[in-house]
Parts: C-alpha cells; sequence; structure tokens
C-alpha cells in the first residue's frame, strides 16, 4: 500500500540524498537565501508592484504592495490552495459564496483550490501580502466576481 507520503516522494523528482550545502545562494534575486523585506520596499518603490522572490519547483513566493482601494482582478486556481502572510496594511478577500475575509499585519489568509477570491487594500495605507503558491500558478481569470463591488473589462477586450 502506498502512503500519501510515499506519492508526494515519487512525484518530486529533485530530491537530495543526505545533507548538503546550499545550491542556490543568489547575493540578490530570486535565489537568495536572506531577503530583506525593507530593502525590496525602497527599491520598489510606491505601490503597485508585485516582485517574485522565491521560485524552484515546488514554491512560488511573490511579494505584493497595493495602494488603498487597489485589487487584482478576481480569479481561482485549480491545482493548488493559495496563502499570503500579511504583513502591512489591511486587506480584504473577496471569496465565492459570499464570504469576505479581513487581514491586517501579521495574519495568514489560506484560500483553498476553486474558490474564486478577489483581494482589495482597505483603509488608508499601502498593504504588503506575501504569496505562496505551487509552481506553475496558473491563474483562471474571471470578468466578474458574484460579490465584488468592482468589474473589469473582459479578457483579451481592449
Amino acid at each position: 500500500m502506498t502512503s500519501e507520503t510515499d506519492a508526494v516522494h515519487s512525484a518530486i523528482t529533485d530530491v537530495v540524498k543526505g545533507p548538503i550545502p546550499p545550491r542556490v545562494d543568489s547575493s540578490e534575486g530570486v535565489g537568495t537565501m536572506h531577503i530583506k523585506i525593507q530593502e525590496v520596499v525602497d527599491r520598489m518603490g510606491p505601490a503597485p508592484w508585485a516582485e517574485l522572490l522565491i521560485e524552484d519547483e515546488r514554491n512560488l513566493g511573490t511579494l505584493i504592495a497595493s495602494a488603498p482601494g487597489q485589487g487584482n482582478r478576481a480569479h481561482w486556481h485549480s491545482n493548488f490552495d493559495e496563502w499570503w502572510v500579511v504583513m502591512a496594511g489591511k486587506l480584504r478577500w473577496e471569496l465565492t459564496g459570499g464570504k469576505i475575509i479581513h487581514a491586517v499585519k501579521g495574519d495568514v489568509v489560506w484560500i483553498p483550490r476553486g474558490t474564486v477570491h478577489h483581494i482589495v487594500t482597505e483603509g488608508d495605507e499601502m498593504s504588503l501580502r506575501f504569496a505562496v503558491a505551487l509552481p506553475p500558478a496558473i491563474h483562471e481569470w474571471m470578468d466578474d466576481c458574484e460579490n465584488c463591488d468592482v468589474t473589469w473589462e473582459p479578457q483579451g477586450a481592449g
């Protein structure tokens, strides 16, 4: 009988045998083992922006800054859950089924695959969140959201 752990290990092809020194340690960008968030924020400047900080075959970590009232287009994912650590400001997640999540600095928000989500910065300061996803992190974009107070031009329009 195959365990869940065995199934996960068989799907992962890049496996090491025993302890080894770090295989990647860039001085900046993807592959940096110690990322100073304030340095990224200072370099990127005013919101909106997103900076990919971690990327390998199992992890995508993106730092996202949004100005008050800004957000992303509603979307969902078919094959991975997504989660965020709120690092600054206040954010609102608007989800399918009418659920609303309000999160502040220090909160973690986890959204299961299949759930449409739209994220908006609330309040009067920039928000900062660290998003964690499974590559290739394919987004299924929506033209509307059943409980969002905004609409978007249809994909491909304009």
